[in-house]
């Protein structure tokens, strides 16, 4: 974690704009502090250092954007997954370009926020790794989108205090297979669709309002069983949550 900072401090330091890659899902939970933090202190120095807010996987949003009430600004609600929002990013960008030198816009994040897919849907090809997994990027890596705008991408770090396990797994940071208790987390996850329909058409059961029995409804429909004829509340969690990762669950 200590050399994934230095790669991101490095891409602060070398950067005319950061563009900082948020959760649509959870925007004030996936902002990195520290981050903001270092870039308040050098602008405190008279640099001009701008931010912008990127709520990506706004697809999996229910609300209506407008409804969304946030605290920080500038930022646009996007979607990497379907091209959404791309182009007000690129107005953004294009309008900061000083004639003489090419714009580097840095792009930080928690992991798995889906920095390297706005990457390469910016550069409308393969441009940045990518993956399922949390810390899929593990370097600074410079791209080109336009003859005017470089971007740089990075690992994604979260904040060195930051500990809550269910926080991690909901935001994606930690691969459900390594979840300490994910039926404490899937449970959360089952409180969070608000549209139950969602649950039914996935699991092909009706849930009911205690998310613990709708756990144990799905392990019987899916015959996911332990001896004595038991629920496997492990397996069935830990398919919940993937299936949050996934995005095939949507609140």
């Amino acid at each position: 974690m200590v050399s994934f900072w230095r790669v991101v401090n490095e891409v602060i330091r070398d950067s005319d704009i950061i563009i900082e890659v948020l959760d649509a899902r959870f925007p004030e939970e996936t902002r990195n502090r520290e981050v903001e933090d270092k870039i308040k202190k050098i602008n405190e120095k008279g640099i001009d250092k701008k931010i912008i807010f990127l709520l990506n996987k706004s697809d999996l949003l229910k609300e209506k954007f407008s409804d969304i009430k946030l605290d920080f600004e500038p930022y646009i609600f996007i979607s990497a997954k379907n091209n959404l929002g791309t182009t007000k990013l690129r107005k953004f960008l294009n309008k900061h370009v000083k004639k003489g030198r090419p714009l580097i816009a840095g792009v930080v994040g928690y992991p798995n926020t889906g920095k390297s897919s706005l990457i390469n849907c910016l550069k409308q090809k393969r441009a940045a790794g990518t993956g399922s997994m949390p810390g899929f990027t593990r370097g600074r890596q410079k791209i080109r989108i336009t003859k005017n705008i470089y971007l740089l991408d990075t690992p994604g770090v979260f904040p060195y205090k930051e500990k809550s396990e269910e926080k991690h797994v909901l935001t994606n940071v930690k691969d459900y297979r390594k979840v300490k208790n994910p039926d404490l987390v899937a449970i959360e996850i089952l409180k969070m669709v608000k549209d139950k329909t969602i649950i039914e058409n996935l699991y092909k059961i009706k849930p009911v309002d205690d998310p613990e029995t709708t756990l144990e409804l799905i392990a019987k429909k899916f015959n996911w069983l332990i001896k004595g004829g038991k629920p496997n509340i492990d397996q069935t969690a830990r398919k919940i949550i993937m299936d949050w990762q996934r995005g095939k669950l949507i609140i």
